[in-house]
């Protein structure tokens, strides 16, 4: 029997309540170090579980701050589970897995609050002066909550960005034969571009320079969709409950993407990358884009002779991504000391030590916009575009409804690229819609008014 999980939308008049009073209560950050306050007593020796999944820099991260708490506070042991996986982990969870505090992807998160595997942090983190502020968008606060409640703490983000091998593209040069060309700054970086200046871009990089593409996308709808957010389209009719794509009432947005795609040697074919993935033909030089988060950085960095910087989507109206946020178990063994763990892990102080694995983009704007997670001085000089995207991110559905609806859309995005006129893309567009909604769980049709009607008298 399908479950389905209502998701709700936390009330803006509601939310801006709680934030005002959050804020008129609290004089700046969490402290790094939580002592007990009146709200909390200092506890009897307890130990707390964190269950966390990701790269082993970011765990053992974790682990660190984990080890530096326990060495702080006394009385309190954090021990940190880890999974490889963000799915493992949930798996784990609803196998019976304890844990005090979870790192739990959004998708999660209404699923989690409607089996009570997890309790809100809302009343427990506002009573110990946490200062939600301007530092977590209204957006994120959203997504993470469920009846009214904020179910978990908003703590990374995830947004797709295009990573440019800078060296390919001469900006100067496409200026002079009348292409159109990205916007660049007073130094010749990018600034930004249109789809249409992407396209230009790209087949101009692959024309003047002997074995290069442009990108690599794969021809499913998952791989599309930050490249259509970027265009302007939007995905679903509803962000955290969706019941169907909403690409019809976008068809223009995929038009203006699909014809740049179709430009000589913009996209590239698996016969073009050989046997290399399509990172390894970006740090090669063999492609000039390539769509990805931030945990490539590092790599990136490590690899000599690139020049390389970040920029939006194309069209820079947006683009996908995911949060993942901070939990308590809805058995946690001491629920104010998990509470004052959950608020050291969000305070600055810890969220500058994770900034610094390199993997990892904050959902605090604060530290996002901060020098530790810019680093002006590093690649990528565009930094800052994994913090502003934030705004425009369209998030994801859960991974298990995503690949049902990659399988149930395949041949119609398949389709849509290979099309032979541009008013095509809309029938395939509307067709995607279609199909979606055999993946979605469907509303449940309004009762039309009965008709009363008396008994006739018996003869």
């Amino acid at each position: 029997m399908e479950v389905v999980v209502r998701r709700t939308r936390l009330a803006t008049a509601l939310l801006a309540t709680v934030l005002s009073a959050t804020l008129a209560a609290c004089g700046g950050e969490p402290d790094a170090k939580p002592t007990p306050s009146p709200a909390t007593k200092a506890p009897a020796e307890v130990k707390l579980v964190f269950g966390v999944s990701g790269h082993k820099t970011l765990v053992d991260t974790y682990k660190q701050l984990a080890a530096e708490y326990t060495q702080d506070v006394p009385n309190v042991t954090v021990e940190v589970k880890s999974w490889p996986t963000a799915d493992q982990l949930t798996a784990a969870i609803d196998g019976g897995e304890k844990v005090d505090v979870v790192l739990t992807p959004r998708p999660d998160v209404a699923a989690f609050a409607e089996d009570n595997r997890i309790q809100p942090v809302d009343t427990l983190l506002e009573a110990r002066n946490v200062d939600f502020g301007d530092k977590y968008s209204r957006e994120a606060m959203e997504d993470f909550s469920v009846d009214r409640r904020l179910e978990c703490m908003p703590y990374s983000v995830s947004p797709q960005v295009v990573y440019v091998n800078t060296g390919l593209i001469d900006l100067e040069a496409m200026k002079e034969e009348g292409l159109p060309t990205p916007s660049s700054r007073a130094d010749g970086s990018l600034r930004n571009w249109t789809v249409e200046q992407f396209g230009s871009a790209m087949t101009y990089a692959s024309e003047q320079n002997k074995g290069v593409r442009g990108t690599y996308v794969e021809q499913n709808l998952a791989a599309m969709m930050p490249w259509l957010a970027g265009a302007g389209a939007t995905l679903f009719d509803d962000p955290l409950a969706p019941t169907t794509t909403a690409l019809g009432d976008s068809a223009g947005a995929y038009e203006d993407l699909v014809e740049a795609f179709t430009q000589p040697n913009v996209l590239a074919t698996t016969k073009d990358l050989g046997k290399r993935t399509p990172f390894q033909a970006f740090k090669q030089g063999r492609l000039v884009a390539l769509a990805g988060d931030r945990s490539l950085v590092p790599d990136l960095r490590a690899t000599e002779g690139l020049e390389w910087d970040v920029m939006p989507m194309p069209g820079g109206n947006g683009t996908t991504g995911d949060y993942a946020g901070l939990c308590m178990g809805a058995e946690a063994a001491d629920p104010d000391a998990a509470a004052d763990f959950l608020a050291y892990l969000i305070s600055t102080e810890s969220v500058v030590k994770m900034v610094r694995t390199g993997h990892f983009v904050p959902v605090n704007s604060e530290v996002g916009y901060a020098p530790v997670f810019t680093q002006p001085e590093r690649n990528p000089k565009n930094a800052h575009i994994f913090t502003d995207t934030v705004r425009d991110m369209q998030v994801l559905p859960e991974a298990t409804q995503l690949a049902q609806l990659q399988k149930t859309a395949a041949v119609a995005v398949r389709g849509s690229m290979n099309v032979t006129e541009p008013d095509q893309i809309e029938d395939f567009a509307v067709q995607i819609d279609e199909l979606s909604k055999t993946v979605f769980p469907q509303p449940n049709p309004s009762p039309s008014p009965s008709t009363s009607t008396s008994p006739s008298p018996s003869s």
